[in-house]
C-alpha cells in the first residue's frame, strides 16, 4: 500500500470515532497518537522518538508544556499541539501556543491540529520564528493528494530537515501565488489591471471608462488564457495516448477528408483590436468597434459593416506585419494605404488617420 492509499485508510476509520472524543485527551489518545505512530511512523512509545509532555523551558513557567516532541538525532525536529477535535483556529491564542514553543527549541517544524485538521508550520520569513501562516493544510475528512505527497516528506522513512524546508518554502510561496492569482481572475485589483494597460495602452489615462473596459478586458483574457492552456495540455495528452495506441496496435492508414481550416483570432490580432478599441474611443463608443476574422487577414470594422473598413491587420506572417488602412477619396471611393510595423505598439501612430478614417464614415451621405 502506498501512502496515499495509507492516510485514506487511516481517514475513512475517524469519522466513527468524532462523536465519542469531547476533550483534548480523548482527542490526543485516538486521533493524534496514531496519527504519529500510523502515518508519520514515529514511535509514539519510545521516548527517543517522541516525548509527550515536552517541557520546552517556555519563560519562567512550567505549566504548559508542549503536548508532543518528535526528535530527529536526539534534537526536537518537529513540535506538535494539540487542541480537542473541533477547536476553531481562527482564534491567534491556539497559534501563539505553539509560536511560544517554537522559539524556545531548535525545531523547524510546528504542527497545530485537532486530530482531523493538520497545520503545519516552519520559520521561512525569519530564523527560529514560527511564520504565521502554514505551508500546508491537511484536513483528513476532506483529502487532498497533493497535500498527503507532501506531508510524507515529513515521516520517519523521509525525513530530512533541509529537503523538508526548501519544500515547505515551495509550497507556501507557490500556493500564496496560486491564491492571489485566483482572486485577480474573480476580481482583478487596480493595479493588477494597470500593468496591463501601461504595457498595451502607453501614453493613455488609467481613468474613467477606460479604467473600467480594460478591468472587463483583464478579466476576460486570463480566463480565456486559462482555458486554452487547458485545452491545449488536453490536446497533448490525447495526443500522446493516441501515439502509444497505435505503436501498440497499430490500425491500417486511411486517408483523412481534406479540412478546411478555420480562421484564427490570434493573439497578436486581439490585441491589435484592443489597441484600436481603446483608439478610438476618444470619438465613439468602443462597442461599435467589431473585428471579422478571415485566412488573409482580421477585418477591424466600423458597426460590424463589411463597407466600413477601418484598417485590415495583416498579422499571418509574424516577420512582417502590415496596416492596411482605408480613407474616402472625394469621389467617395475608398482608397487603401498599407504601411508595414515592426511592433503592435506602432499601432498608436496612426491614431489620427484611424479617428479620420471613422469621421469620414459618419458624415451625412450626399443624395
Amino acid at each position: 500500500m502506498d501512502f496515499v492509499d495509507q492516510v485514506k485508510a487511516f481517514a475513512s476509520t475517524i469519522p466513527t470515532k468524532l462523536n465519542s472524543i469531547k476533550t483534548e485527551e480523548a482527542t490526543k489518545h485516538f486521533l493524534i497518537m496514531p496519527f504519529i505512530q500510523q502515518i508519520l511512523g514515529y514511535d509514539a512509545f519510545n521516548p527517543n522518538e517522541v516525548m509527550p509532555e515536552y517541557d520546552a523551558n517556555v519563560g519562567a513557567s512550567t505549566s504548559y508544556k508542549l503536548d508532543y516532541a518528535i526528535f530527529k538525532n536526539s534534537q526536537p525536529a518537529i513540535l506538535i499541539e494539540c487542541k480537542r477535535y473541533g477547536t476553531d483556529f481562527k482564534n491567534d491564542r491556539e497559534w501563539s501556543q505553539l509560536f511560544a514553543y517554537f522559539m524556545a527549541t531548535e525545531a523547524r517544524i510546528g504542527i497545530l491540529t485537532d486530530g482531523v485538521n493538520y497545520k503545519l508550520y516552519a520559520d521561512l520569513e525569519k530564523p527560529n520564528k514560527m511564520d504565521k501562516t502554514p505551508f500546508l493544510e491537511l484536513d483528513l475528512l476532506n483529502l487532498n493528494e497533493s497535500a498527503i505527497r507532501e506531508l510524507y516528506k515529513l515521516t520517519k522513512s523521509a525525513f530530512n530537515i533541509d529537503e523538508a524546508i526548501t519544500a515547505a518554502s515551495e509550497l507556501k510561496y507557490v500556493g500564496g501565488i496560486k491564491t492571489l492569482l485566483k482572486k485577480q481572475v474573480e476580481a482583478p485589483s487596480d493595479e493588477f489591471v494597470k500593468y496591463f494597460f501601461k504595457e498595451l495602452c502607453p501614453g493613455n489615462n488609467f481613468v474613467g471608462q477606460l479604467k473600467s473596459e480594460f478591468t472587463g478586458y483583464t478579466q476576460r483574457a486570463i480566463k480565456e488564457f486559462i482555458r486554452e492552456e487547458i485545452e491545449t495540455l488536453l490536446d497533448e495528452a490525447a495526443g500522446r495516448s493516441k501515439t502509444k495506441a497505435e505503436t501498440v496496435n497499430p490500425e491500417p492508414e486511411i486517408k483523412p477528408e481534406p479540412i478546411i481550416k478555420q480562421p484564427e483570432f490570434t493573439d497578436d490580432e486581439r490585441e491589435g483590436y484592443y489597441i484600436l478599441k481603446s483608439v478610438l474611443r476618444q470619438v465613439l463608443d468602443p462597442a461599435r468597434i467589431t473585428y471579422k476574422d478571415t485566412a488573409s487577414y482580421c477585418n477591424i470594422l466600423l458597426d460590424g459593416n463589411t463597407w466600413k473598413p477601418i484598417v485590415r491587420l495583416h498579422f499571418n506572417n509574424p516577420s512582417c506585419k502590415k496596416l492596411e488602412m482605408f480613407s474616402i477619396d472625394s469621389n467617395g471611393n475608398r482608397v487603401p494605404d498599407k504601411v508595414s510595423i515592426d511592433n503592435l505598439n506602432e499601432i498608436y501612430q496612426y491614431a489620427e488617420k484611424f479617428k479620420a478614417i471613422v469621421a469620414s464614415y459618419e458624415q451625412p451621405q450626399a443624395v
